[in-house]
């Protein structure tokens, strides 16, 4: 009869332990059952302590009677690390004890004196495990010398396996919803978005820069098309790109940061850098995308081809006005050497004409006159070097007004008329008003003259 009890219970149990809300509860249940349907005067649970170096015993306890209050405050006291005798045995060597006895020997049970001060004699050990791993110990304890029972001992397992199994359940569950609330925690204080899409191209889950990135309410991406984001030109290629990963795994953009242009909500365009990563639950990918909008990076980085554009052109400039500098250069020393060389023969004869009067008053003026002619052209010659000076700092060299070039080249002709002497020159001129620098066109008619 007590084993068909035991064997209702334990069926009973399964299902109060799988709907158990916390380990304790499963725990309290499994000790309270057995305890009552086996005939178990105490029930207690052992588990490894959080550095996993010893057992300890919890605080969740069963007792028929209000008598073994002292017993259980006992064993609160103890530790049992790996080795130790009977408990710290179960790390290494996890398998069922009967124990008989218990309160005669101290050595073999380290509660002896607690043990027998409250009449308990026989102990049952069954230790709870999730694949060969200790993680937690079932004591039950009578005061009578009760024999080895396999049936009990097998419905017991039975308990612990299914109590190993939703601890193992709530140790994963647990340590999802720790991930679950990190990645929140990162999420949605990321200050890139971060968008989830299931193996349909359905958006699941965005962070709140999302919303904001992309000017949508955080609401309107749940189940929408990922390509809500994405600019309507480029659709039908990122369709194709997905049903091909899914079909073939070829990896485009997956594992990769790449610059994309993306889509607001107001339909413009603008370029992020994407990188996309993919995993599976139960075989079926997801996909996540961390998105970050680089508008002002592309800008800057246009500003800065464009400056480097000019500076490039600035140079290839310099390097021509440094190319026509030496070349007007050479062709200004050469030019200035023979005024200078007419400037120093007239000097040196009128210097004899004034010690000996070897020149008529016709000679002098006429020598006088090619001095005045070779002054100029040397005053002409320094006056384009600094222009050309000027040019080169980008300082205004142009004097620019209102002027008519027929009566510029009649004065320049005039100024040089020594210069045709013996030659007859005609001009047929008509009046050309302009806005220029007077002097600088006379100086290039001087210079072709």
């Amino acid at each position: 009869m007590q084993a068909d009890a035991l064997l209702r219970s334990v069926l009973d149990l399964t299902e109060e332990i799988s709907s158990a809300p916390t380990c304790e509860d499963a725990f309290a249940a499994i000790l309270r059952s057995f305890c009552v349907a086996g005939g178990w005067a105490v029930g207690q649970v052992w588990i490894p302590s959080s550095d996993g170096a010893c057992l300890q015993c919890s605080p969740v306890w069963h007792q028929t009677t209000p008598r073994y209050d002292g017993f259980h405050a006992s064993s609160r006291t103890v530790e049992f690390a790996k080795g130790t005798p009977l408990l710290g045995e179960l790390w290494t060597l996890p398998e069922v004890r009967w124990v008989h006895g218990i309160g005669e020997d101290d050595e073999k049970f380290v509660r002896a004196s607690a043990a027998a001060a409250h009449g308990l004699e026989t102990a049952l050990v069954v230790p709870v495990t999730v694949e060969g791993e200790l993680i937690g110990v079932l004591e039950f304890f009578c005061g009578e010398r009760r024999h080895a029972d396999i049936q009990t001992q097998n419905l017991l397992l039975v308990a612990a396996a299914q109590l190993g199994l939703l601890m193992s359940r709530r140790a994963a569950e647990l340590e999802l919803r720790r991930s679950e609330a990190l990645f929140k925690a990162v999420a949605e204080t990321a200050h890139d978005a971060i968008i989830t899409i299931d193996r349909d191209g359905r958006i699941q889950y965005v962070n709140e820069e999302a919303a904001h990135m992309f000017g949508h309410p955080r609401e309107a991406f749940t189940d929408a098309p990922v390509s809500m984001v994405i600019p309507p030109r480029l659709h039908a290629a990122h369709w194709q790109g997905f049903e091909r990963h899914l079909e073939t795994g070829e990896r485009h953009l997956v594992g990769r940061t790449t610059v994309v242009p993306a889509r607001r909500s107001d339909d413009k365009e603008f370029p992020v850098e994407l990188s996309l990563a993919t995993w599976s639950i139960d075989g079926s990918p997801s996909f996540t995308a961390i998105v970050r909008d680089v508008s002002e990076r592309e800008r800057m980085h246009e500003e800065l081809q464009r400056a480097l554009s000019y500076e490039r052109e600035a140079a290839i400039r310099l390097l021509e006005s440094d190319r026509l500098k030496d070349a007007f250069l050479d062709t200004a020393s050469h030019d200035l050497r023979a005024p200078l060389a007419a400037i120093r023969a007239v000097t040196e004869l009128l210097e004899r004409d004034a010690e000996r009067s070897i020149l008529t008053p016709e000679q002098r003026k006429s020598h006088l006159a090619g001095l005045r002619v070779s002054a100029d052209k040397m005053r002409r010659l320094l006056d384009d070097l600094l222009d050309l000076e000027r040019l080169t700092e980008g300082s205004p060299i142009l004097d620019r007004r209102d002027a008519d070039l027929a009566e510029v080249v009649r004065c320049c002709l005039e100024e040089n008329s020594e210069q045709f002497v013996g030659r007859s020159v005609e001009t047929h001129l008509p009046s050309i008003l302009a806005y220029v620098d007077a002097g600088k066109v006379e100086r290039i008619v001087e210079n072709l003259l």
